[in-house]
């Protein structure tokens, strides 16, 4: 990954301190492979076994294919289940992505799929997971902005959540407590955890967790229960994907890639993952020059209709949560800290914003132009919707 990004930053404001962060992806000599033995052994023991796999929203293992295929046959030749969680997708481009083997999708919004997760709980999951005797569940472990980090225990709860669920859980993000890194005390994590307690209560739950650089390749492998698999891999994603800092910044440019550089509303996760580094009083710019669309009205609707977070907080207890709001609130609950955002893209239509009190710019040398630190320290971070700055404790 180059570092033109920072050097535009430094020649655009040549005053400030500038440094630069970007996920890493140093590889093993020996790349870890998934331990596939005592995984067949389960499933051959079950009568009723249900694998689980993300959606197309992730990078995938690089050999998903291959361990699935060897794994299909000892699951009863059962359909893989695809955790969609609330995300459209596409059956024909998954079953290609799975070397063609039979799948199917969760679909949040259908009602009839799914049932209770015991008896009086109000938690809903997909049918073909309460069936099951053994759940065998693959995830991604990195950073998640709000609910500390993703991985299988994401997969096999919020992956296959009905969508009330879903919002539920969800409606956590409204708290500062939810954040990424971390879990114990981040309530949307501990209902997580609820939900996964309730399930491994009617069966067995196993976890396959890795970590995986840019092209898929793993760096770590973890399988076992959901926690045992969760910790084995979480230093190596800590590697991956958390740079420490010795102290905060004056001025943060971040830069999202892929998916999440094409709406403001997916842009705004580069900001959450490094809001923590920013001093109150400093300025955020979301740099990028292929945003061109706001992504959600109910976004924008609720950034105009309140300006500051206490209103944002209480819209949202007049008119309840829906599932999202949690982006606009805690952009507001940024703004509270004195922090001002601006959005440098080229391609967004200006009007976009109106209203909002989040100003556009059509450069980064204007955007920075604007910004009120004369000198200081300047962070450029690459790839910002993946990576997570954190301060040293």
């Amino acid at each position: 990954m180059n570092s033109k990004n920072l050097e535009l930053c430094r020649s655009l404001a040549p005053r400030l301190g500038w440094e630069r962060a970007a996920p890493t992806a140093s590889r093993p000599l020996r790349a870890p492979g998934v331990p596939l033995a005592p995984l067949r052994r389960a499933l051959r023991r079950a009568e009723r076994p249900q694998i689980i796999v993300n959606d197309s929203a992730r990078v995938p293992l690089l050999e998903l294919a291959a361990v699935l295929g060897d794994l299909w046959e000892h699951a009863r030749e059962r359909p893989i289940l695809v955790a969609t969680g609330t995300h459209a997708e596409d059956l024909g481009r998954m079953r290609d992505r799975l070397g063609g083997l039979p799948c199917e999708l969760h679909v949040a919004s259908d009602a009839e799929s799914h049932g209770a997760l015991g008896s009086g709980s109000e938690w809903r999951l997909d049918r073909r997971v309460l069936e099951a005797d053994l759940v065998v569940a693959f995830g991604s472990v990195e950073p998640h902005y709000f609910a500390g980090w993703a991985g299988a225990h994401k997969t096999a709860t919020i992956g296959v959540a009905a969508r009330e669920t879903i919002a539920a859980n969800h409606e956590h993000a409204l708290s500062l407590d939810s954040r990424p890194l971390a879990l114990d005390g981040n309530p949307v994590f501990e209902g997580l955890r609820q939900l996964l307690d309730g399930l491994e209560s009617g069966r067995r739950l196993l976890a396959v967790n890795h970590v995986l650089d840019g092209a898929g390749r793993p760096l770590a492998v973890g399988v076992g229960t959901w926690r045992g698999a969760l910790q084995r891999v979480l230093p190596a994603a800590e590697r991956r994907f958390v740079a420490p800092r010795e102290e905060p910044v004056d001025v943060l440019v971040t830069c999202p890639e892929g998916p999440l550089a094409q709406s403001l509303y997916q842009a705004d996760k580069a900001i959450k993952n490094h809001e923590a580094v920013i001093k109150s009083g400093g300025d955020v710019v979301i740099w990028s020059e292929e945003l061109d669309a706001a992504g959600s009205d109910r976004f924008l609707t609720l950034l105009r209709g309140a300006p500051d977070h206490a209103a944002a907080l209480a819209e949202v207890e007049r008119a309840g949560y829906v599932l999202g709001d949690h982006k606009a609130v805690r952009l507001r609950a940024l703004e509270a800290r004195g922090v001002r955002i601006h959005v440098a893209a080229p391609a967004l239509d200006p009007e976009v914003l109106a209203g909002t009190g989040i100003a556009h710019y059509a450069s980064l040398e204007a955007a920075l132009a604007a910004v009120r630190a004369p000198s200081g320290r300047g962070l450029v971070v690459e790839d910002a919707g993946v990576l997570v700055s954190a301060l040293r404790t």
